[in-house]
């Protein structure tokens, strides 16, 4: 099989399709995936209508009639297990819920989603199979469209509510106190658009500046692979990732400050097995270091500093909720009946255990210890591949550090979007590893050559 008979299977989409139509769709759906505090509509079967879910579910169903059913097959056979595994703890969920007499409700939503899992890791796998080149090119403007989005919405959430972010950061500064910057600037940033008084809270910023660290990895991605990069890409391209880590800093979200710095370090591990530093790499270890002097000595650092080691309220918090869970514990193991939405362990297996017993709680673990040895595998094989698998394997550290954080005891929709995706990259990725192109019979290789590869798409990574 020739390398064009590896990459390109046109009959496996709609026919005749244009792909504009699907790379501006993908940049609309970046552009509303932050919004989470605006709220179109207000009642759904979801309950209220918030941005980012219409978004994943407007992009799921344009997929889902664009493309044929066979397109998700390749995603399904590689996260089979991940998929049953789901499928399994829904049905659980739904038989203990109705056990106890209160309807089906609760699997509603968590169905849907993994329903936008398959048909988002099927367009991904077609753009990393080179089969949507508008999408290639579409997603590495991800991040800017993005970051743009999330700041201009910010902006004029803050200028509708009166609020001075500028003052603010000074007076969160002199008092060293993470607290004030998150209720004065996010929280009240968020009234007035919708949301439920009870919803409009600062915690809504984790998935919010979780979505630009998705889009940041997703555009790196784009960019390590696929055609030429133009010098607008690159472009914008860096300012979208520069403004993206400003915007991580001053999120003070510690869950995806920490998925973040993740990434690095594994970049530094593949290079040091690899036994190579690159000037790239060096100058931007460089910036880095200039970028923690400027925190040191504005303060900030001391600010993000306390959020982390001694800012304790959201520390007690935690702990009183797991107080609380393992003394419900002996009451509600088998069957669940204990309300998390309210008093959540932010963890994923203990609210399923909580919620609907230790028959939803034992897929839960396989999907947490299915991530975790996914997200170790690769970074174990890092220097072995190409440098476009290192923000994948960053992307999917997003989705575990919020399985074990995250309030409510689900998957929530920003991870969702993580999960689908790798399993779209892995999955052409796997496809490529099972091939070995054969070289026209016309070109002769070079002396010492194994194999034939001039495209990580298509060739063989083994």
């Amino acid at each position: 099989m020739g390398l064009a008979g590896v990459r390109r299977h046109p009959a496996n989409g709609r026919a005749g399709s244009d792909g504009r139509v699907v790379a501006v769709a993908l940049l609309v759906f970046f552009a509303l995936l932050p919004l989470q505090w605006v709220v179109p509509v207000g009642s759904t079967p979801l309950g209220q209508g918030r941005m980012h879910q219409l978004a994943i579910l407007g992009l799921t169903a344009f997929v889902l009639l664009h493309y044929r059913p066979r397109v998700h097959a390749p995603v399904l056979h590689t996260a089979a297990v991940f998929v049953l595994a789901n499928l399994y703890m829904f049905g659980a969920i739904a038989a203990t819920q109705f056990y106890r007499g209160e309807g089906f409700a609760g699997v509603l939503e968590p169905v849907l989603f993994l329903v936008s899992f398959v048909a988002l890791g099927g367009l991904v796998y077609r753009v990393a199979q080179g089969l949507e080149p508008a999408s290639e090119r579409a997603l590495r403007w991800a991040a800017p469209v993005l970051i743009a989005s999330l700041s201009i919405g910010l902006s004029v959430a803050m200028l509708v509510n009166g609020i001075n972010p500028a003052a603010v950061l000074g007076q969160t500064v002199a008092q060293a106190d993470p607290e004030v910057f998150q209720k004065e600037v996010f929280k009240a940033a968020f009234a007035g658009f919708g949301l439920d008084d009870d919803r409009v809270q600062g915690n809504l910023r984790h998935e919010m500046f979780g979505s630009a660290l998705l889009a940041m990895t997703v555009s790196t991605w784009a960019m390590r692979r696929g055609p030429a990069i133009t010098p607008r890409e690159q472009f914008g391209y860096r300012v979208a990732m520069v403004a993206g880590v400003l915007l991580l800093t001053i999120s003070l979200s510690r869950s995806v400050l920490i998925a973040a710095a993740v990434w690095p370090l594994l970049v530094v591990l593949r290079s040091l097995r690899r036994g190579e530093l690159s000037l790239r790499q060096i100058g931007l270890l460089m910036t880095a270091l200039l970028g923690f002097g400027v925190l040191v000595l504005t303060g900030l650092g001391t600010v993000i500093f306390n959020r982390f080691a001694t800012e304790t309220t959201g520390y007690q918090a935690r702990t009183d909720n797991y107080a609380n869970a393992l003394e419900a514990l002996p009451d509600v193991w088998v069957v669940g009946g204990y309300v998390t939405a309210d008093v959540s362990s932010h963890n994923f297996i203990l609210d399923y255990l909580l919620r609907n017993g230790v028959f939803a709680a034992v897929p839960a673990v396989v999907i947490v210890a299915l991530v975790a040895a996914v997200v170790v595998l690769l970074a174990i094989r890092l220097h072995r591949e190409p440098a476009w698998l290192v923000p994948v394997t960053a992307a999917l550290v997003l989705p575990l550090v919020r399985l074990g954080t995250a309030g409510g005891g689900q998957i929530p929709p920003v991870e969702w979007v993580a999960l689908a995706f790798v399993a779209g990259v892995l999955a052409s990725w796997r496809r490529s590893r099972s091939v070995v192109p054969v070289p026209p019979r016309n070109i002769a290789l070079p002396a010492g050559a194994d194999s034939y590869r001039t495209d990580p798409r298509s060739a063989s990574l083994a």
